[in-house]
């Protein structure tokens, strides 16, 4: 059963569990309220329920509290509008949402964290909440655009807990700053983390400069995971004395650059790579690696074992203790054991790997994934629109960014303020895409669908044209 907070508080009571905005919650407190809240929680009535949360306490006393009641969580991301948080609720049969932070979903029972604090506690057990029992379920957009629901077990987090910690070397001493969000796996990974190894969590509600500086510098900060910009901002300030031990990056941006000035100002970044399947991070690289310049993400974690797929263009496949045993709402492909993740790479003699196309029409822009067919779908509800094709830009802030290619019906004047308008009501704001082109047609394949590759290839040639 799911006893990793509970043998923590037995272990260490007195031991600081997280630190958030300055106040600290030992195990012992992490514990008692996670109970509480258990039964609050099982008083909801539902095997599965949705969270919509910000990186506060009450989020981790939610979580916890949710798996002592043997509950799903399913992680909603925050940036997304409500029609975007509908569908994938709807896609899995979800009616019940628990909110920390404000939200309005219209024809679903929402409870803010008031009305759970004073909900009447119902006793019992709860649920399953062990081994392949589901823990949490996040989505992660699938090439066609639908959202997929990954599950992600007890186990396979479990795994990836133990194949990180070796890897990274964080033990119960370390303190690991928790940044990226808690409804991403980057956020939620840290959390389990910290409490399987009984280590301290300083949880950071919000990204800014000054105030991580401040929190790596008066906690001790041992070890953090971030997304390639956040890193870059942080090295435009100057950074304090630390004790820092490991710096977990991951997401498109990675660059060469990005991890060369990193070590040149005495940062141990680790490059790495993983995906919502895998419960984070599969492969990786220390810092003091002489491969990390070279565009490797790293060799395979200690319970993950990788190979490369010729007879699909170099498709990367993974095996291992943390890779989903499946999703909800889509078939998983499987090949003698190994998921095919869609992504195309190689490994060379030494057993490094090295990611050539990260899933062909995936955008990964500030570490959030933005799926073309999404945007597509969105603009051809416009009726001045004939057709649409997003394709993508690099960008030295964001990795990569939206472009959207747009051929208007003929004789309508479109304006870009009114397409901007138009997707700004059924999109997140880190889906929109960064510019608007007008383009005389959209090329096709000639089964008649969108040929990304090829307008990839016009936007690439005009926008080299007019430089």
């Amino acid at each position: 059963m799911y006893n990793w907070l509970e043998s923590r508080a037995r272990e260490m009571p007195e031991k600081p569990a997280v630190i958030f905005e300055g106040e600290a919650v030992t195990f012992f407190e992490l514990h008692e309220t996670a109970v509480e809240m258990k039964g609050r929680l099982m008083a909801l009535d539902r095997r599965r329920i949705a969270f919509f949360i910000g990186n506060t306490l009450d989020a981790v006393y939610a979580i916890h509290g949710a798996m002592l009641a043997g509950i799903e969580v399913v992680m909603i991301n925050t940036r997304l509008t409500g029609r975007e948080i509908a569908a994938q609720l709807d896609d899995i049969d979800v009616d019940t949402v628990v909110a920390t932070e404000p939200v309005v979903l219209e024809g679903y029972r929402v409870y803010t964290w008031e009305d759970i604090r004073n909900m009447a506690p119902v006793s019992g057990r709860g649920g399953s909440s062990s081994g392949s029992g589901i823990l949490s379920i996040m989505f992660t957009s699938g090439t066609t655009g639908r959202a997929k629901a990954v599950t992600q077990s007890y186990d396979n987090h479990y795994a990836s807990a133990l194949g990180c910690e070796d890897r990274f070397g964080y033990t119960e001493d370390s303190m690991w700053m928790n940044i990226n969000p808690i409804y991403h796996i980057s956020g939620f990974s840290v959390l389990l983390r910290s409490v399987i190894r009984g280590c301290t969590m300083v949880l950071i509600e919000k990204f800014e400069e000054e105030k991580i500086l401040r929190t790596i510098s008066e906690y001790g900060v041992t070890h953090t995971s971030m997304v390639p910009i956040m890193l870059k901002r942080l090295m435009d300030h100057e950074i304090p004395d630390h004790r820092l031990e490991g710096i977990l990056l991951g997401g498109a941006g990675v660059t060469s650059d990005i991890l060369r000035r990193a070590l040149s100002m005495g940062l141990p970044v680790y490059n790495s790579f993983g995906m919502t399947e895998t419960c984070s991070q599969i492969v990786s690289i220390a810092p003091d690696d002489p491969k990390i310049l070279d565009g490797t993400v790293g060799k395979p974690l200690g319970n993950i074992d990788i190979k490369i797929d010729d007879s699909s263009d170099g498709e990367l496949l993974v095996r291992g203790g943390p890779v989903t045993g499946g999703y909800l709402n889509a078939v998983m492909e499987v090949s003698d054991g190994y998921f095919r993740t869609g992504d195309m790479g190689r490994i060379d003699e030494a057993g490094y790997l090295y990611i050539l196309d990260r899933r062909k029409d995936l955008i990964i822009s500030g570490g959030e994934n933005v799926y073309p067919k999404e945007i597509e779908d969105a603009i051809n509800t416009h009726p001045g629109v004939a057709n649409a094709a997003a394709v993508k830009r690099k960008d030295p802030e964001w990795g990569e960014v939206p472009i959207l290619l747009v051929e208007p019906v003929e004789g309508s004047a479109l304006e870009n303020a009114d397409l901007f308008a138009h997707l700004g009501e059924r999109l997140a704001r880190y889906k929109l895409p960064k510019e608007i082109h007008h383009v005389d047609r959209i090329i096709m394949t000639s089964t008649g669908k969108v040929s990304r590759a090829q307008n990839q290839h016009a936007y690439n040639t005009k926008r080299s044209s007019n430089h």
